[in-house]
């Protein structure tokens, strides 16, 4: 990314107030985190639970050390080396923002097939509109009973929806069943059928 793109990403970042998010509880079982590096939320909030996979080492250093008991792994989502039906449920959180629409097909459809039956898809994203060029949000998570954390996700925009990402969960054979938008973001979960 340019640094003029990276530039208007922090200065659309700044004027944009923190969204919060309180993230109360996480599926319960084995969970399989997509994207899972970074600030490691979800490993962070699930624990010795939470499988977190990202496709960039980078991702995994940084979070490791603030969620010591899940366990991490390196692996690109649309080719996951675990076998079919291993997980009870999956989490993307603040992912789905860097993909192109042609991985996440692939990613929705892997983290499917590595679900079992009934298994739920947790999915917390942005909306944007690819017009902006950048896109950057300020979170404020809230992990119940725990600390917050506060942090900014930023990326070239592209267009994407609650709406967009339903449809392509359901082509992957996913039933939306809540879907919760807020102004900047929007929280999915869905069924694997």
């Amino acid at each position: 990314m340019r640094l003029f793109s990276i530039a208007q990403m922090i200065l659309n970042a700044l004027v944009k107030p923190k969204q919060p998010i309180s993230i109360q509880e996480i599926p319960k079982g084995r969970v399989l985190d997509i994207g899972g590096g970074g600030e490691g939320v979800i490993a962070q909030a699930g624990g010795s639970g939470v499988v977190a996979i990202d496709k960039l080492l980078s991702e995994i250093h940084e979070a490791r050390d603030k969620a010591p008991d899940a366990r991490w792994m390196v692996a690109d989502a649309t080719e996951l080396p675990y076998r079919t039906g291993c997980f009870d449920h999956a989490t993307a959180f603040f992912s789905c923002m860097y993909m192109p629409d042609e991985v996440k097909e692939g990613v929705f459809k892997e983290t499917r097939r590595a679900l079992k039956k009934g298994g739920e898809f947790w999915i917390w994203d942005v909306r944007m509109d690819s017009k902006s060029k950048v896109f950057a949000i300020r979170l404020q998570v809230d992990l119940h009973d725990r600390h917050t954390i506060d942090t900014v996700y930023g990326v070239r925009a592209k267009d994407q929806s609650a709406a967009s990402i339903c449809r392509r969960l359901q082509e992957a054979g996913f039933e939306p069943e809540v879907t919760t938008e807020r102004r900047h973001w929007f929280f999915i979960k869905a069924k694997r059928v």
